[in-house]
């Protein structure tokens, strides 16, 4: 556990694993100072955007702290587009061979996804 004698009192800054819940490390965080939070952030080696204003800095450390002790769930694999296999010419192309209308727009985002829509409305194409 690493200490900060720098004040009368005794700052300590709690290993991971010694608080069972979130809400008692909050606790613990609510109770320093910024000066004590950005030495138990360099002192665990953590790191965090700094930004201009005190609130925002605080509140990035205490989250970089947050992490360090309660680790979010990795986030799971966006699974792949059932329309990845056909590039936009080709969305285009069967909706012209099958005399579908498509609103067309400039953005080729926008013309692959309202392509997709109306593919789909007719049957041509499934939707996952």
């Amino acid at each position: 556990m690493a200490k900060n004698t720098k004040n009368k009192n005794v700052v300590t800054y709690p290993e991971k694993g010694t608080f069972a819940e979130q809400k008692d490390l909050k606790k613990h965080i609510k109770g320093l100072t910024d000066e004590q939070l950005q030495e138990w952030t360099g002192l665990e080696g953590l790191e965090f955007k700094p930004s201009e204003h005190a609130s925002i800095n605080r509140m990035r450390m205490a989250m970089a702290i947050n992490e360090l002790h309660f680790p979010s769930e990795p986030k799971a694999k966006k699974a792949d587009s059932p329309y990845k296999k056909y590039t936009t010419e080709q969305l285009i192309e069967m909706a012209v061979d099958n005399n579908i209308p498509v609103e067309p727009t400039d953005d080729m985002k926008i013309m692959r996804m309202r392509t997709i829509m109306m593919l789909r409305a007719h049957g041509l194409v499934e939707a996952k």
